[in-house]
């Protein structure tokens, strides 16, 4: 079989910033006076270098479509700013043959003061198209945003949801022969992320290039032939999807036991009256269980505002795609607004494959069978590891068509104010 021509080439990559250097807090007020304060100032203006991304060397062909993955911070996004020409590399060198469309964040590429169809024709012209090539398009971009009657509106008054689905629609509609799409698509609804996903499937099957970067492993799995995984600015790993996710839940995406939920992405049509700060897996050293343990973790809560019948949905998800889903019981008939919760939840009785998943907790009221009512959700909450049943001092060779996938209630040992 013919090889693909490169679409993408990068030779020792690399991007540096200046940023402020950690300086010590001086005690002015215990004989500092004025010579302390001017040490303090001299520190408060050092700089040092950090590398966001260090020596990448990779090639994308023609046709590929590849999952860029890895930990916060790990220079998924700089990359990607790289490839798009917003930033401008510190060494190295970028070759890139044939047009690039980029989705990298909420209204990149727009102009706020014009409405969303003048918006249209600027990407149009951006990426080099005719008014009659955009002319042409139109009517197909204009019925997958689905922004109906706000068309002619400024897009400074669009929401985050709308502003995404715009710029999702004339990003893969205009014929990109490079299609590239950060996280973003996590503001949007689950249906329009279906519509997304389906749309950059069939970016590929045209015999374009797809990059894809997200947190969500089933995603990157259904969409991805090929994964880049990156960490601390370099790249761990280049190649097949299963093993590229599976090092990614083993290093990349680290095995946690203390996480900040804080500023995580949160999932689609999340009302807000609670918000989940940070969660703790309890009776484990390494996220490591053996078959059939027990796996408990705790949940912080802030409530903002007053909700009530809380419970939680707990999804899981290994290499090969979603696992299940179960809810809990009520463990909150009345969340105050002002306060803070701890919830402790134990998911045991299960009888889980061998091998890493990852798990997505939401908080909210209802269950599957009357309605779903979210406050907030997160997706991948945290990840764990079930080993194989040990026979001496082996461990049984489990293929992944044996596992049994029974996920029973989460049952909460317990639930306090704080």
């Amino acid at each position: 079989m013919q090889e693909q021509p490169m679409a993408i080439r990068t030779e020792n990559l690399g991007k540096c910033y200046r940023i402020k250097a950690p300086t010590a807090k001086i005690d002015t007020l215990a004989g500092g006076g004025a010579a302390a304060r001017l040490r303090q100032l001299a520190q408060r203006s050092k700089k040092q270098d950090f590398w966001a991304l260090r020596d990448v060397n990779i090639e994308i062909r023609k046709g590929e479509s590849v999952g860029i993955i890895g930990k916060n911070g790990a220079g998924k996004s700089t990359l990607l700013k790289l490839f798009s020409r917003i930033t401008e590399p510190t060494t190295g060198r970028i070759a890139i043959t044939g047009r690039l469309s980029a989705m990298l964040e909420v209204g990149t590429g727009f102009n706020g003061e014009l409405t969303g169809r003048e918006n249209i024709y600027l990407n149009g012209a951006i990426l080099g198209m005719t008014r009659a090539e955009v002319d042409r398009k139109y009517d197909s971009i204009y019925e997958f945003s689905e922004i109906g009657k706000f068309i002619d509106t400024p897009v400074k008054r669009y929401s985050s949801g709308m502003f995404v689905r715009l710029g999702f629609a004339v990003a893969a509609h205009l014929q990109p022969d490079i299609m590239v799409v950060d996280e973003v698509l996590a503001v949007g609804d689950a249906k329009f992320q279906k519509k997304c996903l389906e749309q950059m499937a069939s970016v590929v099957e045209s015999g374009n290039t797809v990059l894809f970067v997200s947190h969500q492993m089933p995603t990157i799995r259904q969409l991805c032939n090929r994964v880049i995984l990156l960490k601390d600015g370099e790249v761990v790993y280049d190649g097949e999807t299963d093993e590229g996710i599976r090092r990614y839940l083993m290093e990349g995406g680290g095995l946690e036991r203390d996480i900040d939920l804080s500023n995580m992405a949160r999932m689609g049509h999340i009302s807000g009256e609670v918000l989940m700060t940070r969660l703790e897996l309890l009776e484990t050293n390494d996220c490591v269980y053996e078959p059939e343990a027990t796996v408990v973790f705790r949940v912080t809560l802030r409530c903002l505002l007053s909700a009530q019948n809380a419970t939680m949905r707990f999804e899981l998800a290994n290499a090969r795609g979603p696992v299940g889903m179960a809810f809990s019981e009520v463990f909150a008939p009345e969340l105050t607004a002002g306060e803070t919760y701890q919830v402790t939840m134990a998911f045991s009785g299960h009888t889980l494959a061998p091998g890493s998943y990852q798990a997505s907790i939401s908080i909210g009221s209802g269950n599957n069978y009357d309605g779903i009512f979210t406050f907030d959700g997160l997706y991948p909450a945290f990840a764990f590891e079930i080993l194989a049943r040990k026979r001496g001092d082996l461990r049984e060779n489990w293929r992944d068509i044996w596992g049994s996938q029974h996920l029973p209630t989460p049952v909460a040992k317990s639930f306090e104010r704080v």
